[in-house]
């Protein structure tokens, strides 16, 4: 059944908890960080600058909880 007009709209993913949220989805169903973004642009209306905002604050948390477990794992060594 189709909508007319309206059956190729788009949401709007734009709000940083939105798309913190979506990024941890897609990178929990193996999604590569690469590819993130082609994955969300096929679906949604995506703000590019706070995606990419988002992907720098993932991969830093992440950086930083690989480090801090490195260091752990010196010390007990």
């Amino acid at each position: 059944m189709g909508y007319g007009p309206y059956e190729n709209i788009k949401l709007r993913l734009t709000e940083r908890d939105q798309l913190i949220k979506a990024v941890h989805k897609l990178m929990a169903a193996g999604i590569s960080e690469d590819l993130i973004p082609t994955h969300l642009v096929r679906a949604f209306y995506v703000d590019m600058d706070e995606l990419n905002s988002v992907l720098r604050s993932i991969a830093q948390a992440q950086q930083a909880k690989t480090s801090s477990v490195e260091t752990l794992l010196q010390q007990t060594a």
